[in-house]
């Protein structure tokens, strides 16, 4: 049995990409959880000074999929 809540899920079939946003029932209530697939992303983890951990991810979106998503506008050029 599932404890995910989709909240929204998209797969392209021409290129395999898929994007799940959903919250799980079991982990923390103040976050949703974004799960990709078939895109390019780069992932770092490095230490500061200081001993704290450093970490980043970047996720390559093509236009398109920020349009659906809405992280750009459906009008946007650039």
């Amino acid at each position: 049995m599932s404890t995910r809540c989709t909240i929204k899920y998209e797969r392209d079939e021409a290129t395999g990409q898929e994007i799940h946003l959903y919250e799980d029932l079991l982990d923390d209530p103040e976050c949703v959880l974004l799960e990709v697939e078939g895109f390019t992303f780069e992932a770092s983890v490095s230490v500061a000074p200081s001993g704290r951990l450093d970490t980043r991810a970047l996720l390559r979106i093509p236009k398109p999929w920020a349009r659906k998503l809405r992280l750009i506008a459906n009008d946007s050029k650039s």
